[in-house]
C-alpha cells in the first residue's frame, strides 16, 4: 500500500483525535478540584479533539475552517485562565474580560456567517485537488471583523509572553513541588512559541501547506502531553490561591502579622471605610498592595473587596442588636456599616448572610 502525504496527515490527525479523546477522559477522573479549572482543562482537550477530527475528515481547504478557527480560540482563551487561576489570580478580571469577550465577538461572527452565507466568506475551492496540496485558504469578511481577530491573537501571545517572562525570571521559590511546576509550564510556553514562530516563517515564504499541518499535529500532541502530565497535586489542590504565590507565602506572613491586620482591618473599622481600597491598606500597613493581595488571598480565599463587603455584612448583623440603632432604616444601617448605598448593600447582604435586611431587623 502507498502511502501519500495527504494519507500521512489524515493518520496523524486521527491519532490526535484519538488520543485527545484519552487525556479528556483522564483530566474527567483524576481532576478533582476546582471545578472551574477542571472545566478549563476539558475546554482545551475538546477544541483539540474537535479540530483534529475535522482536520481528518475534511476533504478541502475550505471545509470546516471556521469551526477550525473557532477550536483555537477556546484552547488559547482556556490556556490563558489555566495560568491565570494557577500563578496569577490578580489579573483575574482581566482574563476573564478577555475570556468573555473573545466568545461574544466569535458569537456574533457566527450570527455574520449565517447572514452573509458561508460561501461568501469561504470561497469553494477546487475539491478535485488534494488538500494538502493547496498553498492557502482564505476568507473575506469586513477589516473591522479582521481587525478584531488579529487582535485577540495580539492579546493572547501578549498573556502568554508577559506570564512567562514573569514565571522564567521573577518566580525562583525554594520547593521541590514548584520545581516541577515550573518544568511543566516551561514546556507549554516552548510549543506555544514554537508554533506562533514556525507559522511567520511558513506564512512569510509561503510554504506548503502541509508544512502548516505538520506544525499543528506536533503542537496538538504536545499540548495534549502537556496536560496528561500535568503535576498530580493540580488535580487535588488547584484552589484557594494562584500556585506562584502559594509556594512563596512565607514572604508576605513574615511581613504582615495576623494581630496587626486585625488591628487595622477590624478594630479600627477600616472595612466601614467608603473609599476602602486594597493599594490605601497596604500603605497603612506599610506593605506593596501585591504582598497585601496574596496574603489577604492566602488567609480568607476571597479577594480584599469580598473581604470588605463580608466584615460590614457581619457588622451589620451586630449593630441591629443595638438599642442606639433600633430606629435606623436599613439604608441608613447600610451608610453605617460602610456601604455607599441601600442598593449596594442588598446584594453583599444575600451572599454572605441570606435573605432580606429587612426581616432580619423584624426579628429583633
Amino acid at each position: 500500500m502507498k502511502y501519500t502525504t495527504n494519507t500521512l496527515i489524515q493518520f496523524s490527525y486521527f491519532f490526535v483525535f484519538v488520543f485527545s479523546i484519552i487525556v479528556l477522559l483522564d483530566v474527567l477522573v483524576r481532576f478533582k478540584s476546582p471545578i472551574k479549572l477542571k472545566i478549563f482543562f476539558l475546554l482545551v482537550g475538546l477544541s483539540i479533539c474537535v479540530s483534529s477530527f475535522c482536520s481528518f475528515s475534511m476533504t478541502g481547504p475550505d471545509q470546516y475552517i471556521f469551526l477550525l478557527k473557532i477550536c483555537k480560540v477556546v484552547a488559547g482563551t482556556a490556556f490563558v485562565q489555566i495560568f491565570t487561576n494557577l500563578y496569577f489570580i490578580q489579573y483575574k478580571k482581566l482574563a476573564n474580560i478577555h475570556f468573555i469577550s473573545a466568545y461574544i465577538f466569535y458569537i456574533f461572527l457566527i450570527c455574520y456567517v449565517q447572514i452573509v452565507g458561508y460561501d461568501n466568506v469561504f470561497p469553494k475551492y477546487n475539491t478535485k485537488t488534494s488538500f494538502v496540496d493547496q498553498r492557502e485558504f482564505t476568507y473575506h469578511l469586513p477589516v473591522i471583523l479582521n481587525f478584531f481577530i488579529y487582535f485577540y491573537f495580539i492579546v493572547f501571545n501578549l498573556f502568554c509572553f508577559y506570564y512567562a517572562y514573569n514565571i522564567i525570571f521573577k518566580f525562583s521559590f525554594k520547593n521541590i513541588y514548584f520545581k516541577r511546576f515550573k518544568i511543566w509550564t516551561y514546556c507549554f510556553f516552548i510549543f506555544v512559541t514554537g508554533q506562533i514562530v514556525f507559522f511567520i516563517i511558513f506564512t512569510m515564504l509561503k510554504l506548503p501547506i502541509n508544512g502548516n499541518h505538520l506544525i499543528t499535529i506536533v503542537f496538538s500532541i504536545g499540548t495534549l502531553l502537556i496536560v496528561l502530565y500535568r503535576p498530580n497535586f493540580i488535580n487535588k489542590n488547584g484552589f484557594k490561591i494562584s500556585f506562584g504565590f502559594l509556594f512563596n507565602k512565607n514572604d508576605f506572613n513574615s511581613v504582615i502579622k495576623e494581630v496587626d491586620f486585625n488591628f487595622h482591618f477590624y478594630t479600627n473599622f477600616y472595612y466601614k471605610t467608603k473609599s476602602a481600597d486594597i493599594a490605601e491598606f497596604a500603605k497603612i500597613m506599610g506593605v506593596s498592595k501585591e504582598i497585601m493581595f496574596n496574603y489577604i488571598y492566602f488567609t480568607y480565599a476571597i479577594s480584599f473587596e469580598e473581604l470588605v463587603n463580608k466584615a460590614r455584612v457581619g457588622y451589620f448583623v451586630e449593630i441591629i442588636k443595638a438599642p442606639e440603632f433600633k430606629n435606623y432604616t436599613v439604608e441608613a444601617l447600610a451608610m453605617e456599616v460602610g456601604f455607599s448605598s441601600r442598593q449596594r448593600f442588598y446584594q453583599p447582604f444575600k451572599k454572605y448572610h441570606g435573605g432580606n435586611p429587612s426581616d432580619l431587623i423584624d426579628v429583633f
